[in-house]
């Protein structure tokens, strides 16, 4: 089949199809799985364990070998997995994470998890994200969170961080990132690079307040009775702000058009304020973008089009819907 011939709606309809295809195989391996381990089939054919037999004998990577497991082995008692996965109501991650949560705590509590709790599971996970599917799981088996911080120094000198953060210091974190996303020329999505970034802007806003201190104390230290005239006296300017503000037109990444510089900084920020994330939408799905990483302003009407900087042609694309329209736009062909 020759994919660069199909039409848009074409090539995501047969991806569609492929994916419901292969969770239907899916479906079939894990009840091959299940009647291979209640056979104990891979002892016959020499191997200790089903995982040796899936990752040896059938060539499966590791991890692909033990959500098959886990999936197999929760469905043995909760029927209804397989059918869920097929359905694409569950995913293999979530099944993991279930039996991996499972066994953790019957390790720790030396009791048995029972059937009724693993079917609630089940139903809960169902059309989830993995992050809803750990804290549900974490909220029904009743895992204590881990609150202790742990540092580990590794052998090239570099640190280990681990710590536990409440809902509301998580999504301040995730805020941040955000933020200098937009700000920094090359984005920025590593944990430790924002760690680093928002470490040096308040050494440095320190650095600065100190050495202001240090100079006044000094000037005052040289002329103790020297009291300038109120009409001499100037307000300090304001302290800079530990993030970087909306860009003013002239600190604009160089991929920023030259007419997109000349709107007024007052009015992006009221784009920014009103949009708070990227605006794109698929006027056939009604699918929203709302990334809020790497925005930018974008006009709807372009200016070569006679568009205008008045706020209502204005709006918020991520950086790859900004790069895509205007490619739409001016008729440019993606890469293949």
């Amino acid at each position: 089949m020759k994919l660069k011939k199909l039409t848009d709606q074409n090539l995501d309809n047969n991806l569609k199809e492929l994916v419901a295809g292969e969770r239907e195989i899916l479906a079939e391996i894990i009840l091959h799985i299940i009647e291979v381990e209640t056979r104990k089939l891979y002892l016959k054919f020499g191997y200790a364990s089903l995982f040796e037999y899936l990752t040896q004998h059938i060539g499966y990577a590791n991890g692909s070998a033990q959500r098959r497991i886990d999936a197999a082995r929760l469905a043995m008692f909760v029927p209804k997995v397989v059918d869920d996965l097929e359905s694409g109501d569950l995913n293999l991650s979530q099944v993991s994470l279930i039996q991996k949560s499972i066994r953790a705590v019957q390790s720790e509590s030396k009791t048995k998890v029972d059937q009724k709790t693993k079917e609630e599971l089940v139903d809960l996970l169902s059309n989830k994200s993995f992050l809803e599917s750990e804290i549900l799981v974490s909220q029904v088996l009743d895992i204590t969170p881990v609150e202790a911080t742990k540092i580990t120094n590794q052998k090239d000198e570099s640190v280990r961080l681990q710590v536990t953060l409440t809902k509301s210091q998580w999504e301040k974190l995730l805020k941040m990132r955000e933020l200098l996303s937009n700000s920094m020329p090359s984005g920025i999505s590593n944990w430790d690079q924002v760690l680093e970034y928002a470490a040096d802007k308040v050494i440095k806003l320190k650095d600065k307040s100190q050495g202001k201190q240090n100079s006044e104390k000094q000037n005052r230290n040289l002329n103790p009775r020297h009291t300038p005239e109120p009409s001499t006296i100037q307000q300090a300017p304001p302290q800079p702000s530990i993030f970087p503000q909306t860009p003013k037109p002239s600190q604009t990444s160089p991929s920023s058009s030259k007419a997109r510089q000349h709107v007024p900084i007052s009015i992006q920020r009221q784009v920014f304020e009103r949009d708070q994330c990227c605006q794109y939408l698929d006027k056939k799905t009604g699918k929203k973008c709302e990334s809020k990483w790497h925005l930018h302003i974008d006009h709807v009407q372009p200016l070569w089009a006679n568009g205008s900087n008045e706020l209502e042609n204005l709006r918020i694309l991520c950086a790859g819907h900004n790069q895509q329209v205007y490619r739409w736009q001016a008729n440019i062909k993606n890469h293949s």
